[in-house]
């Protein structure tokens, strides 16, 4: 095989990326409008609420946190008028907001994107993955929009795609970032039964992780942080999915419930809670890092636009192994679908819901097994030691993970 036909794929795929971020980059445009234009509160988005969690535990101000009417009163004293914030986190998430909020919002917000950004390229070098790969993961669509909206998926898919990719490997280390991903469980469902079977050892550093990170929260903040993330943050998030409101987050929902709360709350609730016992039945069944970022995705009802960077990553390491193995008609078409959607939904939210359908097709993708044959009509010489294709066998990279 000549230079130039080694090199196209690497060409190509670079370009894909690059014009699947052009979304991300208007709206990034849009952004710093508003912020030179007066509108640095709404520019700040979802930081703002990292920003004022971090601010008000690290000055005894906890109670604010857990009261909507102060909550809402404290922000707009500082930014004037802005959309509906809510503080949605546990206390352990407080944990990582406090270690950044000595700074000025702005500035904490972007140490933290760039401190989750740096996490993720680290996990993925660390699983030996290339630059060029790590390079396309944080240039992925969903990372952009992870960034624009100062939410926190890059840190989660360092702790769980990279925990999931150490897992065998060093399972000490992947077992330690999976548990340190319980600041948001929602996107864990499916892997304690999954650890619990394939990698024991990674299942109990997985535990330790989650039981010193909530031990240190509740020494740090005390017990009136549990108490209030009881009593007001679980039910006020439960309520956004019984009740719909408030609909700047039940909005932006992309779940297997969004796309089934149409049909009424309780069909809404029992199609999820089915695609979730069946994604946890799923991922103790298989070996596949893949498929088990998507079916973390699936699994969880709630679900935004910046959360299926852990799904970007499944398509990264799709695509890594076909190209040794050759892709499957049409299945180029679901992995951009999968890539280029989180950057597209912000201007085109009315196809969110077909989101759980289109991951359902790259779960399929992922549990494909054996490798398609890339077209070659070259003939081998009849004494060359080579496959009847005409070509040397193309072994699979090392550590691939797309086959389930």
């Amino acid at each position: 095989m000549n230079q130039n036909s080694q090199t196209s794929p690497r060409l190509k795929l670079g370009l894909v990326v690059a014009l699947c971020a052009l979304p991300s980059c208007f709206e990034a445009f849009a952004i710093l409008w508003g912020q030179r234009h007066g509108l640095a509160g709404k520019a700040l988005r979802d930081g703002l609420d990292f920003w004022a969690g971090g601010f008000l535990a690290l000055n005894h101000q906890l109670p604010i946190l857990f009261d909507h009417t102060a909550y809402q009163s404290f922000l707009e004293g500082i930014y004037g008028k802005l959309p509906y914030h809510l503080w949605s986190y546990p206390p352990t998430y407080l944990m990582l907001a406090a270690a950044f909020d000595w700074l000025s919002p702005w500035r904490a917000v972007f140490a933290f994107d760039a401190f989750s950004l740096a996490l993720l390229a680290l996990a993925l070098r660390l699983a030996k993955k290339s630059w060029w790969f790590t390079a396309a993961v944080l240039l992925a669509p969903a990372s952009l929009e992870s960034v624009l909206e100062h939410q926190n998926a890059a840190l989660l898919t360092a702790l769980i795609g990279g925990g999931l990719l150490l897992s065998q490997s060093r399972p000490r280390l992947g077992g330690i970032l999976i548990g340190l991903a319980t600041v948001k469980p929602q996107l864990g469902l499916v892997l304690p039964l999954y650890l619990l079977r394939r990698a024991p050892a990674a299942f109990a550093y997985a535990a330790l992780a989650a039981t010193l990170l909530a031990a240190a929260s509740l020494y740090a903040f005390g017990p009136a942080a549990w108490d209030g993330f009881i009593r007001f943050t679980s039910p006020a998030m439960s309520n956004v999915l019984l009740t719909g409101q408030p609909h700047e987050f039940s909005g932006g929902l992309i779940s297997v419930f969004a796309l089934a709360r149409p049909l009424g709350l309780h069909p809404a609730l029992l199609i999820q809670g089915a695609a979730t016992l069946a994604a946890i039945a799923a991922a103790a069944q298989t070996r596949s890092v893949p498929a088990l970022l998507i079916l973390s995705a699936l699994a969880s009802p709630y679900l935004h636009d910046y959360d299926l960077l852990g799904a970007a990553l499944a398509v990264a390491l799709i695509v890594e192994d076909r190209l040794a193995t050759g892709f499957a008609p049409f299945e180029p078409v679901v992995l951009f679908l999968i890539w280029f959607g989180p950057g597209m939904l912000p201007w085109a939210p009315q196809y969110a819901h077909a989101t759980p359908l289109a991951l359902l097709l790259l779960l399929a993708s992922a549990w494909r097994r054996g490798g398609v044959t890339p077209c070659d009509s070259s003939q081998a010489p009849p004494v060359s030691p080579v496959s009847p294709a005409g070509r040397l066998p193309t072994p699979a990279p090392p550590g691939s993970t797309a086959s389930g």
